[in-house]
This record gives structure tokens, sequence and C-alpha cells, in this order.
């Protein structure tokens, strides 16, 4: 049997994308256009890429009632566990809006209405203490304090279950502080972490370097410049593959895929190898080509991951245990 995994999704949502012949200008009215609604967000999104993958996941995390059946169906067609906590109301409708010359996204935010009693650490958590692999992604809805996923990595390492945390700002820095077995920050979410967004290459190993004080392994998207990968063994090695060269649609989940991918060929075993980069890499990339959160072909991937270039960068750290 494959890894088990379980994902934890504060914030679901509905991901619309509106593809526009043109790019929209100040008093626009907005018409002609295509439109796919995906339901998503970002730990659900991992969990259906892994199951892709052929892993048991579990999904857990708060869900909003008025509006779930098409997360239901999303996970019903992949074979996912439902977990997930009902709250009152509707989930969060994303929009993003793309065309020739660019793209743009409106994120909102999650349960505004929610309140503290509305929600439970301890049930959400229940079920991923006997996964194989927590992964603990995306943003809080307003009634959920920043130090929750600080909180639950700190519980998962209790049990024995490495978490992944994909986050950003203030939850991220306070979960950094629990040790998570392994974390994925773009290069803006490093910026604000780190106190400068890095763009060279010489500043990008040295924010792997610092995250590496904190957690065992480090992913640090770049968009279009490629994935910055590093980890504790052999001192602190750091990589860098780079992005295949595609014709991009859509971003929506881009990074929820290349995650995903990493952790399909990094757990159990938690090596940092150069097949499990290559094909994050291709996996980001090749999710860019689809629209909405849609998944691409696993052989998109594989034949995406024969173009990515690794450069390897030895590591001198010593950490301490």
């Amino acid at each position: 049997m494959k890894h088990a995994f379980s994902t934890v999704t504060l914030a679901p949502a509905l991901d619309i994308t509106l593809t526009c012949r043109k790019f929209p200008e100040p008093g626009d009215v907005i018409t002609g256009f295509k439109k796919i609604e995906s339901p998503g967000g970002k730990g659900l999104n991992a969990a259906r890429w892994l199951a892709m993958r052929g892993h048991p996941v579990v999904a857990s995390g708060i869900i909003g009632a008025e509006d779930i059946a098409p997360f239901l169906a999303l996970m019903a067609r992949y074979g996912i566990a439902d977990a997930l906590y009902r709250v009152p109301g509707p989930n969060r409708r994303n929009v993003m809006v793309t065309a020739p010359e660019g793209m743009f996204k409106v994120n909102r935010q999650a349960f505004p209405f929610l309140q503290p009693e509305d929600w439970s650490l301890e049930r959400i958590l229940a079920p991923c203490l006997e996964s194989g692999v927590c992964v603990l992604a995306g943003s809080l809805p307003r009634a959920v304090p920043p130090s929750v996923y600080a909180e639950m990595i700190a519980a998962l390492r209790r049990a024995g279950v490495p978490a992944v945390l994909d986050a950003a700002g203030t939850p991220l820095a306070l979960g950094l502080e629990a040790g998570p077995a392994l974390i994925k920050p773009n290069s803006q979410e490093c910026g604000e972490i780190l106190g400068a967004v890095p763009r060279t290459p010489g500043e990008f190993q040295a924010a792997c370097r610092t995250l590496l004080e904190k957690a065992e392994c480090v992913l640090i998207s770049d968009g279009p410049g490629g994935c910055w990968f590093a980890a504790r063994e052999d001192g602190g090695r750091i990589f860098h593959g780079s992005a295949p060269q595609v014709d991009v649609m859509d971003t929506t989940a881009a990074g929820d895929a290349l995650l995903a991918e990493f952790c399909h060929w990094h757990f159990p075993g938690r090596r940092l190898d150069e097949h499990a980069i290559r094909h994050a890499c291709a996996a980001g990339a090749a999710a860019t080509e689809m629209p909405g959160a849609a998944s691409p072909a696993l052989t998109r991937v594989d034949a995406l991951a024969g173009e990515v270039v690794v450069t390897r960068f030895e590591g001198n750290l010593t950490f301490e245990t």
C-alpha cells in the first residue's frame, strides 16, 4: 500500500477562472469570457494530487455546509476520505481573470462570520494523527488564531507524524517555530518572514539556509524562475530545479501540484534527490497548462520532468538535533 497522507484545509474555496479576450482596463464591463469553477483550497488540491498518485488520503479541515456538494463530489471522484468539519454558511469564492496580456486574482476571506466556538482544533486534527504524513496548507479564517498551525505541528510531532506546512505570513512564521518536516513558501512569502524577498541565486541559497534552522526540508517556489530545494542532510545541501517551458493558461493550484508531487516522492524515506526535484518542478509547470485547478495527466508530468535542469550547491552547515 502507498504511504498514507492526511491534509488540513481551513479555508476551502471554489476557484473560478474567467478567461477574457483582452485584459480589462479601468471602466471595462466584462461580458465575453469563459468560466471554469473548481472546488479546492490548498490542502484539498494537495489531497487530490496525492490521491491521483495512488495514496490513501483523508481530508480534514473546515467546510461550509451551504455549498458543500462540489467538494463532496471531488472527494468521491478521487477516493479521498471525508473528515471535514461542517460549519454554517458558504465557502469562499476566489476569482482569477486571465487574458493574453496577463492575469490577476481576487481572493476572498474565508468564513467571515465564523465564531471561535464553531470549530475545534482537536476535532479537526484527530483524523490526521494516524496518518503517515499530514499536509497543513492555506490561509486561515478570521476566527482561527494564527498560531493554529504551530499547535497542530506540535501535536503531530508528539504523535510521530511529519508535518508539511504551506502557509504565509504570521501562521508560517509561528509554524516554523514548531519544527515542521517540510515547508514550501514562495519567494514573496519568504520575504514576509525573512525581511527581504530573495531574487538572486545567492539570496535564495541564504534564505534556504536560514529556513533550514527551523525545518528539515525547504522548498521555495519562484514561478517561472523554478524552485529551490534544501535539506539538512549532507550539511544542508541545496538544489535548484528549473521550470520547464510551457504555455501558461492558469496558475491556480500550480504550487499545490509542485508540493504534492514532491511529497509523493519524498516520503517516507525523506531523502532529497533529483528525481523528486524534477517531477515536482514538472508538476507545477504542467498544472499551469490546465484551466482552473484541473490536474494534468501524469504522463505529461513525466514528460516535462525530463526537461528540468537540476543544479546542486554543496552544503556546509551543522544543525542541532
